[in-house]
């Protein structure tokens, strides 16, 4: 798909077009999340935070699940195992699926000492909402500016509002950081507001310093405490996959279940 210079996507720099939350369009991936069973979960007041409303919450343990996908030939999407290197030009998304109601923020974190940038919410794309709703599974990126003319190889049942990718450059370097809180984090949201950003600029995107990022990583959830499970492909009594190459993120502590933090690193080709 062949866009304007200045939003065309890809891992590497803030001049990324991010996208909005929104309902998966694509086949069912990483929809099969078995919500655990409710237990007591003492909420935790944290000083960046609102003060939650009640002490104790009948819920289940935090747990998150994302998922990689890759831009096939056919232009549809297509599962890719995270353990797997990814080439030059591969285009990218991630699917993701929380177990209750939160708040999500996506960080594109460079090499040590450069700034990151918040990635996700956008300030100039619905109001900078990234309130995230239990069991419903969203996309990133998913709102593009659509290109002037149709991409070729796209079959006609693949509408181009709905082919938007990341798109890896040989100079990407980084990781990409998911941090998911049952509250508002108000240090993300000052970025928010100080950004000024403008619906025709990518530039204004917040950054942050990668200190800040590592400690807000360090002062929120153990490292410890975080259970991680990965499903692979498994085929049901049909012959037809039921599941797909999801990862699980669980926050095990009861007493402090109130964030989840995961970091993805995506390979990249040695050429």
């Amino acid at each position: 798909m062949k866009m304007p210079p200045k939003f065309r996507v890809g891992l590497l720099a803030a001049a990324i077009v991010m996208g909005c939350l929104s309902q998966a369009n694509i086949r069912s991936m990483g929809t099969g999340q078995k919500e655990d069973d409710s237990t007591g979960i003492i909420r935790k007041e944290k000083p960046d935070r609102p003060k939650p409303r009640v002490k104790i919450q009948r819920a289940p343990p935090l747990s998150l699940q994302w998922w990689l996908m890759i831009r096939g030939r056919d232009c549809h999407p297509q599962e890719f195992d995270s353990k797997a290197a990814f080439a030059v030009d591969d285009m990218v998304r991630i699917g993701i699926s929380v177990n209750q109601s939160g708040f999500l923020y996506v960080v594109l974190d460079s090499k040590p000492g450069d700034l990151g940038t918040l990635i996700f919410p956008d300030p100039r794309i619905n109001r900078g909402n990234n309130l995230v709703r239990k069991n419903t599974p969203v996309i990133l990126p998913n709102n593009c500016p659509l290109p002037e003319s149709r991409d070729s190889d796209c079959p006609r049942d693949v509408a181009m509002a709905a082919d938007c990718w990341w798109r890896i450059t040989k100079r990407y370097r980084g990781d990409i950081t998911l941090i998911f809180s049952r509250e508002k984090m108000n240090e993300f949201e000052s970025l928010m507001g100080k950004a000024g950003a403008r619906p025709e600029g990518t530039m204004d995107l917040p950054r942050l310093p990668s200190g800040l990022l590592e400690r807000i990583k360090r002062e929120t959830v153990p490292e410890q405490d975080l259970r991680i499970t990965e499903a692979r492909p498994q085929p049901g009594a049909m012959g037809t996959i039921v599941s797909n190459l999801t990862t699980k993120v669980t926050n095990t502590n009861l007493r402090d279940n109130e964030e989840i933090i995961e970091t993805i690193t995506l390979k990249l080709q040695n050429r």
